[in-house]
């Protein structure tokens, strides 16, 4: 085998690399798949030294080898999309293999590919059905592109990727076995484990939130995409961070093609009727049945435009979208507090009090947006003031939710180097949340801001070694602090947060603030992956490295105001 002496250099200081770097007890995530099989006669013995050529159908990126002794033959870490094999010898017509999906992290093995005699010129068609089973590795790897991901109801109108895997085997909704971000429905649980054992990542690179798990960055416009790839079981050496499942999204890459969309979905309430509850149990802030649904609307769109920057060697991608759900959320208390009569009749009761001056001024009924409103309302003679008025609390507040997210990527076919960049922008602003005291005048808003960088570089150092090296970065700037009235500090601002203070009785209402709020989170992720495989006959040699930096520094100081308990 001959080496051009620069590829010889680099190939040593590859090697040099990973003995280096061994020591590190982890392994790189694949963004990239294989295509592997076995050329033969009509009567079925191996045909040696056929030429095979792998071409990418949307950037016609060529990749060629040829068979050996056995007549195997493999493409190792090549992007992922839809390819045409050709193999060619001496003595047998040209086969042709369309449709060939490769799928991040998994091989797609055609098999024995019988030739037909004849001249080299002609060219025979073959059409092969994707097999049931896996025949050329153990890792059960599920896929989702294409028409699938464009037409799947309730995915297309940004509804979340995840909501895909639950129609696979061994998939099922996580209910209360999940607590973590998801990204789409209530997340997904795989061979029983939590939702939160499933391991995150955006084009191989890391993506999982360092709190509560889930996605930290969220891709879940189909425009975007090109596949969703959920491996369940048997996983490769190339992962090993959880013990639940790997979801991997892979972005769109541009091809000879200028190809784009222009897309929007609207949802509001004069397209919707009431649910069979709201019909029979919903009320309004005054106690009367429902007559309408709430007043909400739901706006998303975007575009994206693809494409060749120089024909057949440099390939761009770029996407905008953004939802603005506009709606208003009834909230009501889980306690009883004085209501304005009963603070009235507590007031001539103790005169002086401090306790009701700090009700007065902080109370739920001292917050007026929203129009604070007594429910469920009894009277409580206690001797000490007999005939003060308690019950619920409830305030209609604005609950919008506004997300706008970026995506571009950049391919370049630089000789034996495939070169990729991709930038992910992602900002969500949910307003007014209620993490226990929305209707006590307290929600909660959470801003966050997740950003992504990668950078790639595949080299082929020859039709049977490949290496791949990437790096990135990621951000993530998350806060549960303020809100639209004003009641809640920033995270920088918490020690002007409203102490919190709880009674020995659970039906009354809690004061103040959640000692868990206002709080917040950057989360710096640095990573280096590098991959390399050998193919040597019929075995592939694999080693891979991963190494993960992260710094994460945190707003966080509960009760740092004081809690308190009182006996009433």
């Amino acid at each position: 085998m001959n080496h051009h002496p620069h590829s010889v250099k680099r190939l040593v200081i590859a090697i040099v690399v990973f003995a280096l770097l061994c020591a590190i007890p982890s392994m790189a995530q694949v963004v990239k798949g294989s295509i592997s099989g076995t050329v033969t006669d009509p009567q079925g013995a191996v045909v040696a030294g056929a030429t095979v050529k792998a071409i990418n159908d949307a950037t016609g990126a060529t990749l060629s080898t040829t068979s050996d002794n056995s007549g195997s033959f493999h493409f190792n870490l090549i992007p992922v999309g839809t390819y045409r094999v050709e193999m060619t010898a001496a003595g047998f017509k040209t086969t042709v293999q369309n449709n060939i999906v490769v799928a991040a992290g998994r091989d797609s093995g055609l098999g024995a590919i019988a030739l037909t005699v004849g001249e080299v010129t002609t060219a025979v068609e073959v059409t092969a059905d994707a097999p049931l089973i896996e025949t050329t590795q153990s890792q059960v790897t599920n896929t989702f592109s294409g028409t699938q991901l464009t037409t799947f109801a309730g995915i297309t109108e940004n509804q979340g990727l995840d909501n895909l895997a639950l129609f696979i085997p061994g998939v099922v909704a996580a209910r209360d076995n999940g607590f973590s971000n998801t990204n789409g429905g209530t997340g997904f649980s795989v061979n029983g484990l939590r939702g939160r054992n499933n391991d995150q990542q955006i084009d191989g690179q890391n993506n999982n939130d360092n709190s509560v798990g889930g996605p930290g960055l969220f891709v879940s416009d189909t425009e975007f995409v090109q596949q969703y790839v959920l491996v369940t079981s048997q996983f490769g050496p190339e992962y090993g961070r959880n013990a639940g499942s790997v979801v991997n999204v892979i972005t769109k890459s541009g091809s000879n093609a200028w190809h784009g969309s222009i897309y929007a979905h609207e949802n509001n309430t004069v397209l919707n009727s009431m649910t069979n509850f709201q019909k029979r149990f919903a009320t309004d802030a005054a106690g009367n049945p429902l007559t309408s649904i709430p007043r909400a609307n739901d706006e998303f769109g975007g575009f994206t435009v693809g494409g060749p920057v120089i024909k057949n060697k440099l390939f761009l991608f770029g996407g905008f979208n953004q939802q603005i759900i506009s709606q208003s959320t009834l909230y009501t208390s889980a306690g009883n507090t004085p209501t304005p009569n009963g603070i009235a009749t507590l007031s001539a009761c103790f005169p002086g009090s401090q306790s009701l001056a700090a009700l007065k001024s902080f109370g739920p009924y001292a917050i007026s947006s929203g129009n604070p409103t007594p429910f469920g309302t009894f009277i409580d003679n206690n001797p000490a003031c007999p005939g003060v008025e308690l019950g619920g609390v409830e305030r209609t507040l604005p609950t919008h939710t506004h997300n706008f997210n970026w995506v571009t990527r950049m391919d370049w076919q630089l000789g034996n180097d495939a070169i990729m960049g991709r930038y992910l922008f992602n900002r969500g602003n949910n307003f007014n949340l209620d993490f226990g005291d929305a209707a006590a005048g307290l929600p909660v808003s959470v801003p966050a801001l997740s950003q992504a960088v990668l950078l790639g570089d595949t080299h082929n150092f020859s039709s049977h070694i490949v290496n791949e090296l990437r790096v990135g970065f990621n951000r993530l700037n998350v806060v549960f602090a303020t809100n639209t009235i004003g009641t809640v500090p920033g995270d920088t601002d918490i020690q002007q947060a409203i102490s919190r203070a709880t009674f020995t009785d659970p039906s009354l209402l809690s004061f103040g603030l959640n000692g868990a709020f206002p709080e917040g989170r950057i989360v710096n992720t640095w990573q280096a992956q590098d991959n390399l495989n050998w193919v040597r006959g019929k075995h592939t040699f694999k080693a891979g490295v991963n190494y993960t930096y992260q710094r994460s520094p945190n707003t966080f100081l509960p009760n740092l105001n004081g809690a308190f308990r009182f006996a009433d």
